[in-house]
């Protein structure tokens, strides 16, 4: 069936709100670069693809009418090893590399924007690659938070001893731990309106850990970006689906690695695939349900995710999860551009199959790992000594 075209399943209604007031988004390289075993978030694992690389992503909201700017997410803070013991033993413990060589404040600043216009930071949910270093930003910056929050990690460590939080960085801080009313539903998920004003509305989308939520802004009156947060951490977890096969030929928007033929035709990732028969129309992978994975909830993680295809395969929605490698060589990075026009510049459609950059082909592992080895102070430490 490799040379047909699959007619896609009509896509479910997602609900998505009208409106005329939009935000500008920018999409941040924050150069958290982790290594992590692939079993730990998705399976089954295919031989070539024991480990997966994850870029990090955060994002800046720019509510021009109202005059507000607002982070989602943070990265990592680079010096990782002043977190809380919680957070240290998970980054040793649980990766296989990780290099971060630039807060996202330095990031900032040096795209032109000053970190104490930041009026409020949206935490995706509580892991160390998405807080950041919250200390660097000014108190009047207040926190936004999942459901659950603030009863399973405040006041935070020391004070709370198991806590991954610093209890110092929410002191004279504004902590909102957001309130959705199960009713009121974007696609499968309950809404939360940031701006009061139909721009910026964050999503309450579980499974992955307490608290988690995504966001979803409107870039024109007709279009909108979903900031997936870790919903899921590969591409190939929601894509291909019966809403959006994969085609019989990758198009050569698709920035796919010099070891594949261009035009390069899509049976050649039939053999990792976990559902052979049905590849062009099933996800690659799903969310691992293997103890110790990095999902609080895997079946409800799962269920999320399915909820999420529905929202990739819309065409007025552009999903940008945090770790999603395919965006790299497609979008407009902070400070060059926005994604606001993501719909002409035809970025939806070019980074879609990305993915496939990793998958091992022919016996043979995708993409090298980005992050070998834990960096401290630029130099690589063993487990021992980190």
């Amino acid at each position: 069936m490799a040379d047909q075209e699959i007619k896609a399943k009509a896509n479910p209604s997602l609900n998505l709100p009208k409106g005329d007031n939009t935000v500008e988004v920018h999409i941040i390289n924050t150069t958290t670069d982790i290594v992590v075993p692939a079993g730990a978030f998705v399976q089954p694992v295919q031989k070539g693809h024991e480990t997966m690389n994850m870029p990090t992503f955060a994002f800046l909201v720019e509510n021009k009418k109202q005059g507000k700017l607002f982070m989602f997410d943070l990265g990592c803070r680079k010096d990782w090893w002043n977190h809380s013991a919680a957070a240290h033993a998970s980054i040793k413990n649980g990766i296989l590399g990780l290099n971060i060589p630039k807060n996202v404040n330095e990031i900032l600043k040096e795209g032109g924007v000053d970190d104490t216009r930041i009026n409020g930071i949206v935490w995706s949910h509580w892991h160390w690659d998405h807080t950041g270093d919250i200390s660097l930003f000014p108190t009047s910056a207040d926190l936004y938070v999942g459901p659950g929050f603030k009863e399973a990690f405040m006041p935070g460590y020391p004070g709370k001893k198991d806590s991954p939080m610093l209890e110092r960085d929410f002191k004279d801080r504004e902590v909102h731990e957001i309130s959705f009313d199960p009713s009121k539903k974007i696609g499968d998920f309950p809404y939360f309106d940031v701006f009061g004003d139909g721009s910026f509305y964050l999503l309450d989308v579980p499974g992955h850990a307490v608290g988690h939520i995504s966001g979803l802004a409107r870039t024109t009156p007709d279009t909108f970006v979903f900031m997936g947060g870790d919903v899921c951490h590969f591409g190939g977890s929601y894509r291909p689906t019966q809403y959006a096969p994969m085609p019989s030929t990758i198009p050569s928007s698709v920035p796919l690695d010099a070891r594949y033929h261009t035009p390069c035709p899509c049976s050649i990732f039939q053999s990792v695939h976990r559902d052979p028969p049905n590849y062009r129309t099933s996800t690659f992978y799903q969310v691992t349900q293997q103890e110790g994975a990095w999902y609080v909830d895997p079946p409800t993680a799962q269920k999320s995710v399915n909820s999420l295809e529905e929202f990739d395969a819309h065409p007025d929605v552009f999903v940008c999860v945090a770790h999603d490698g395919g965006l790299m060589p497609v979008v407009d990075w902070f400070p060059k551009g926005t994604l606001n026009g993501w719909r002409g510049q035809g970025w939806k459609s070019a980074s879609q199959w990305g993915f496939l950059n990793e998958l091992p082909v022919d016996g043979k592992p995708g993409q090298p790992q980005i992050a070998p080895g834990l960096v401290r102070d630029g130099k690589v430490v063993s487990k021992e000594d980190a």
